[in-house]
């Protein structure tokens, strides 16, 4: 059994699934499904035999880890191996018996020549030094903690010395009638001061207040500021609509696609912080510092205080994240300074980088193939 079930990335089912078409002709007694958080549900009625691989390409879905539990109770005769594009999917809960995962993305990196071109790109040292703006938050999809981290930095007056983008909330609030109290699970209470400040800001981000305009999507057909499945290549995206935003900024909110979960998500955000020479500022799951550090990305922990990466409460997250960081924005001349003094660390960083997603798919691999051939 080979499935092709939805998934947003169209890229990554197109890739994905060449393997998949592979693997189903050499390992026939195996169930080979593609799918996201929408689709997954899909699963059960479909399986065939009695070893199942899963690449699930995707965040949980909103109803949290219960559909997992569900697929893996209903087979549990069954063995499963799920492949999953960011790591520690292991660590989120105790899971049956009869499943494995395996951090493993499945693209071949550096296969295609844009990414070739990507990955000799040279680091972005050119900055205008003139820049005021000298920080950057770069936020596309309008994300739950998104829309709380654009509030609150615009309820604290951040709009002043930071870039921060949205260019799909105007479609977002057009399609979605919706109050970020009644949105956002966070529980609030003894958190008055970030709650006032966020919520003035977001008053002033549905204004479009404070937001800085973006003319150009990510995607085709650039001109239409909607989301879409139209796949859009990284290398262009960075090279033609992102340097001209990273050549005034020096310091970068990396806004996350998980938050909430201890997902790192690894994907092209960090590296293009790391290309083009911003101090890193995860906005992002408790531990992702943690975890890049450990897998050889200097953090750059003597200028940025990366506290609020142990706090497991999002609210206090967001806030330590934003305030115990806030004067490499607001003293302008000393960031430029300590970037000046350190900016050729990240050369080094763009290169581990690559070694990781390397180092990901050849233990990924072999993870696999040791799976297949424990019969």
């Amino acid at each position: 059994m080979h499935y092709t079930g939805n998934m947003a990335n169209e890229k990554t089912q197109q890739l994905v699934n060449k393997k998949f078409q592979g693997w189903a002709k050499t390992y026939p007694h195996i169930d080979l499904f593609l799918v996201d958080h929408c689709d997954i549900n899909s699963v059960s009625a479909l399986i065939e035999n009695s070893r199942i691989v899963i690449y699930f390409g995707d965040t949980l879905p909103d109803s949290g880890l219960g559909v997992f539990f569900d697929l893996f109770n209903a087979h549990s005769d069954k063995q499963f191996l799920m492949l999953t594009d960011a790591p520690c999917w292991e660590e989120l809960a105790t899971w049956p018996d009869n499943v494995e995962w395996s951090f493993y993305n499945c693209i071949p990196n550096a296969s295609e020549p844009y990414e070739q071109e990507f990955k000799t790109m040279d680091c972005l040292v050119d900055k205008n030094f003139d820049s005021t703006k000298i920080g950057i938050s770069l936020n596309r999809l309008p994300r739950n903690h998104r829309l709380c981290s654009i509030s609150y930095m615009l309820g604290a007056g951040l709009d002043e010395t930071c870039v921060i983008t949205a260019p799909l909330l105007a479609w977002h609030l057009e399609n979605n009638h919706m109050d970020i109290m009644n949105t956002v699970s966070w529980d609030f209470d003894n958190h008055d001061n970030f709650k006032n400040t966020m919520l003035s800001g977001w008053e002033r981000a549905k204004n479009a207040d404070g937001i800085f305009p973006v003319k150009l999507d990510a995607y085709p057909p650039y001109n239409d500021l909607v989301p879409n499945q139209t796949s859009s290549c990284n290398y262009d995206n960075y090279k033609n609509r992102l340097v001209p935003f990273y050549k005034n900024s020096f310091v970068e909110f990396i806004n996350s696609t998980v938050y909430d979960y201890r997902l790192p998500w690894i994907c092209e955000k960090p590296y293009n912080s790391q290309l083009a020479c911003n101090f890193p500022i995860f906005v992002a799951c408790t531990g992702t510092v943690k975890w890049f550090r450990d897998n050889g990305l200097d953090m750059f922990d003597d200028v940025v205080n990366h506290s609020y990466d142990l706090e497991e409460d999002p609210v206090l997250r967001l806030q330590k994240l934003v305030c115990d960081n806030e004067h490499l924005l607001s003293d302008t001349s000393k960031t430029k300074d300590l970037w000046t003094k350190h900016h050729l660390r990240f050369e080094s960083n763009v290169r581990a980088y690559y070694e990781i997603r390397d180092r990901i798919a050849i233990t990924g691999y072999d993870a696999l193939m040791n799976w297949i051939f424990d019969v």
